[in-house]
This record gives C-alpha cells, sequence and structure tokens, in this order.
C-alpha cells in the first residue's frame, strides 16, 4: 500500500473444516466463532492453491487472479508483501495447525522456488533504490521465510539458501560516515527492515557479525534525525521525491516515517543496551506525541504533512497497529508506564473511531494486512497477548468476525476479499492472494484469531513485532471465550 497511494483445490486433502461455496450476504450475522475463523483460513488457502503456477524452479502464485498475466503486482514475484514468501509464510502456519501434510507440502514447493530465485530478486526493477533488499518487498522477507520453513523442516536446503540470501544482504551494506547504509530510504520500507532481519538473523543462525552490521546501520539512522521542538526528533523515512511528490511531504507514521525508524533503533538497545539508540528513539516518540490528535482517552497520528494531516489511517503502514508498535518496544525496554499508557491511547483510537461499523477516510474498503482489518485484528491480538486485556481481544474477534464476512467465493474455488486496495482509487477494486495486500495475510488473520479463541494463540513473531507471539494458559483462554458476548458493544 505504501507504494501506490498518495503516500505507498482439489490436490490438497480435505482439511479438517469442510470446504464449500459461500457468497457475501450483506444480512448474515457477522461470524464470531472459532470454527468458522479456521474455516475462513481454509478456504483462503484453497483459493490462493487454485492460483498455483508450476514452474521448473518450484510453484509461485499468481498474485492477481483476475488478471492472469499478472506475474507481479507491488513486490517482486518472491517478496513477502504480494509475493511467494508471503504465501509460504500463511501456508506454514495453517499446516501446523491442521495437520494437513498436502499443505505443508504446497509451502515447501513454494520454498523450493525461493531456494532456486531468490537472487533474482536484486536484479528486479526498483520504485524507492534498496527496497529489493527490504523485508516486505525484498530480499530480507524472502530470507526470513526461508528460515522459518527451515526451522519447521529441518531441511537443510532452506537453511543453506536463507544463510546465503542473508549474506548477500549483509555485503550489500555501504559504509557510510557513521555506519552503513543499504539505500537513501531509512524507513521500514528500506533499511530500517533490513536491520530488523539482521538482528533476527543473527538470533537464528547465531552470527554475531549480522547483529554487528545492524548495529553499524543504526549509527547511520541516528545522524539522519532531524530535530522537532525542543526534545523531538523526526525521520522521513522515504524521499517524497522518489514517490513523484513534493520535497517537504512528510509521513510520521510506522513503514515510511519516524515511528519505524525509532522502532528499529529501541530494538537496538534492546539488542546492545546502547543508550545513543534509546535515546533517539524516546525523542521519536515524543515527536509523536506533540502531533497526536487526542481524544478523550485515544490519541492518532496524522497520516500525512503537510497536506493530508486531517486524515488518520488506522492499519499498520500508516496508523497505530504500526506506531503504536513504537510505544510498547519502548515500554519493553524502559518499563516507563508511560509508554504503555501511549500504546494503548493509540489502540483507544482505533476502537473510538466506530470501526468497522464506519468507514473513514482512513478506514476505507480495505482488509489487508498494510492498511486494513486484517492488520488491525493482529495488532489488537498482539497487544492482548501482552496485557491480558480481553476487551483488545472482544475487539480483535468482532474485527475478524467482519472481515471474514466480507469474503467472496462465486465461483466455488474458495475464500476472496475485494478491496480498494489503493485508497485514492476507491474505484480500482481487486483481490489478490499475497500476505500483505491479500488472501494470505487475511487468512494469516483469521487464524491467529481461530488460535486465540482456541486457547493456543502460537504464531511466528515478524521482526517488525514487540508483542508476545504466544499466550496459551488455558485459564485466560476461558476468560476470552466468556468475554466474547461484550463484542456486542463494538456494534453489528
Amino acid at each position: 500500500m505504501f507504494l501506490q497511494t498518495s503516500a505507498l483445490s482439489a490436490a490438497v486433502a480435505t482439511p479438517l473444516i469442510a470446504w464449500g461455496e459461500t457468497t457475501i450476504d450483506e444480512k448474515r450475522p457477522i461470524p464470531r466463532g472459532k470454527e468458522e475463523f479456521l474455516h475462513g483460513a481454509v478456504e483462503a488457502g484453497r483459493w490462493i492453491h487454485a492460483a498455483q503456477k508450476d514452474s521448473p524452479e518450484g510453484r509461485y502464485w499468481l498474485p492477481d487472479p483476475d488478471h492472469a498475466e499478472k506475474v507481479t503486482t507491488v513486490s517482486p514475484v518472491q517478496g513477502i508483501y504480494s509475493g511467494s514468501a508471503g504465501i509460504v509464510l500463511f501456508l506454514l502456519q495453517l499446516a501446523k495447525e491442521t495437520a494437513d501434510t498436502n499443505l505443508l507440502e504446497e509451502a515447501k514447493r513454494g520454498a523450493d522456488y525461493l531456494v532456486l530465485t531468490w537472487s533474482d530478486v536484486l536484479k528486479g526493477k526498483e520504485r524507492i533504490p534498496g527496497s529489493n533488499l527490504s523485508f516486505y518487498n525484498g530480499l530480507s522477507g524472502v530470507a526470513f521465510v526461508l528460515a522459518e520453513i527451515w526451522k519447521e523442516t529441518g531441511d537443510e536446503r532452506y537453511h543453506h539458501a536463507a544463510l546465503s540470501a542473508t549474506q548477500a544482504i549483509a555485503d550489500a551494506a555501504k559504509p557510510s560516515t557513521n555506519g552503513v547504509t543499504w539505500s537513501t530510504s531509512p524507513g521500514i520500507v528500506a533499511d530500517g527492515g533490513v536491520i530488523l532481519y539482521l538482528l533476527y538473523a543473527s538470533r537464528v543462525f547465531d552470527r554475531k557479525q549480522y547483529r554487528d552490521i545492524a548495529v553499524a546501520g543504526g549509527k547511520h539512522l541516528l545522524v539522519l534525525a532531524e530535530r522537532q521542538g525542543t526534545d523531538g526528533v523526526r525521520w522521513k523515512g522515504v524521499q517524497p521525491t522518489l514517490l513523484g511528490l513534493p520535497e517537504e511531504t512528510y509521513f510520521p507514521n510506522f513503514e515510511l516515517g519516524t515511528a519505524g525508524v525509532a522502532y528499529v533503533l529501541a530494538r537496538l538497545h534492546e539488542e546492545t543496551g546502547d543508550g545513543q539508540f534509546l535515546e533517539a528513539a524516546k525523542r521519536g516518540a515524543a515527536h509523536l506525541q506533540q502531533i497526536a490528535t487526542t481524544s478523550g482517552t485515544g490519541a492518532l497520528i496524522p497520516y500525512r504533512y503537510p497536506d493530508l494531516q486531517d486524515v488518520h489511517y488506522l492499519g499498520f503502514c500508516h496508523g497505530p497497529a504500526g506506531t503504536a508498535r513504537l510505544f510498547y518496544q519502548l515500554y519493553k525496554v524502559t518499563g516507563d508506564k508511560s509508554y504503555l499508557d501511549w500504546t494503548e491511547r493509540l489502540a483507544r483510537g482505533v476502537i473510538n473511531s466506530d470501526i468497522p461499523a464506519s468507514q473513514t477516510p482512513g478506514y476505507w474498503n480495505v482488509v489487508c494486512q498494510c492498511c486494513g482489518s486484517a492488520g488491525i485484528t493482529e495488532f489488537f491480538l498482539g497487544l492482548w497477548a501482552a496485557t491480558g486485556n480481553t476487551e483488545y481481544y472482544a475487539f480483535a474477534n468482532h474485527l475478524a468476525g467482519q472481515t471474514l464476512s466480507r469474503h467472496s467465493n462465486f465461483d466455488g474455488k474458495g475464500y476472496r476479499w475485494y478491496q480498494a486496495w489503493t485508497r485514492v482509487k476507491p474505484w480500482d477494486v481487486t483481490a489478490e492472494t499475497g500476505y500483505s495486500i491479500g488472501a494470505a495475510g487475511v487468512g494469516t488473520a483469521l487464524l491467529h484469531s481461530y488460535l486465540a479463541q482456541a486457547g493456543r494463540f502460537d504464531t511466528i513473531a515478524l521482526p517488525d513485532s514487540p508483542f508476545p507471539n504466544r499466550r496459551l494458559s488455558g485459564v485466560e483462554a476461558q476468560s476470552v471465550t466468556a468475554d466474547l458476548h461484550d463484542t456486542d458493544r463494538f456494534g453489528p
């Protein structure tokens, strides 16, 4: 979403939940039960399966099956955002829960494709220089998925490919005055995501040199800070001219702005104990607090300056589902409850917005992980896992139910979600298969909602999330199930 807005089968064995054709019915009650969520995730997987393409290198999936001529949309064919890596990530989790060996085999076929084609990612055309190395759009995400499927299967081919890709990322670092850099964009969309991946890789592969390169990348981020007021700083996460926007354009939130860069620095502090990183992260947070729009107990950060500061996105890329991660990470490393308070104020800003009953300028006809209800669902599940506050789970459950109710299955091939992903083109409605923008990401959110209700919330933790990826206590699960009736207070 950050790159194109005004910012940026029959072969699968029958799973645990029976497949069946369903169409959108505006009068149908919003689903809330855990079995419906698992069924929705399985149906998303079935539709993705129908979009598969086999090549000598392995399996990939069409990103936009209604337009089969498109082999790519936003990310390279291998990427997490709208490509194979994101689909493998979804199938891996779905296979684990359903114990469906055919789903696991399909995930492995997709991973085989990544093994043989990961280096092609570096040859693709970039809209933002350096994004081919990034997490959601580039090689860092591909390496992450290969590492995760290696951890699940023990297959050394995936281990070797993940290490080779990681070394290519490390070798691509360019010396700067104060450290290293990969591009001119420090945000999560480029260098920030690379740094977070290298911290992950250092732990998974037990290679200290990857952490050292990440730290050098963080030192470069420090010198890019721009002072704001007496105690705040900001970062332009991407040069706006690369997006065709005026030089004065500024995005404050997670993937393109200050929130993401400050989050990276807070993570670096967690890894190193270096006070420079913590101080800069805290000053980034102070800037965001200064520009926040507050109302009662809630707060939201404007989408874009100077022209759209009255628009407040609610999702991951430009909204609280991403930006609140900075404040929770600062709470983790400092113990300062004021940061937890700001995390929850941003969450309250979303709840108070009256979504999903209402569509706002920052929450339009969109359901995806990047900027829609799937990503917001994941945020509230993570916040519930961190705090135990069942109101957050109830809201996540309500969002997941509303999202599931919007599926289409007019041809019997499985569930897909049509959305106007590009906010500034509301007439441009598509259904994609990928993780950040399509059915794989929606299916992942539904699966995680099911796992939370089933009392075994256990997910794959992405490098840019500070929230716990597990919450398994049976007592806690029982309290959540009892609290689901409270979803009524969020509206129909």
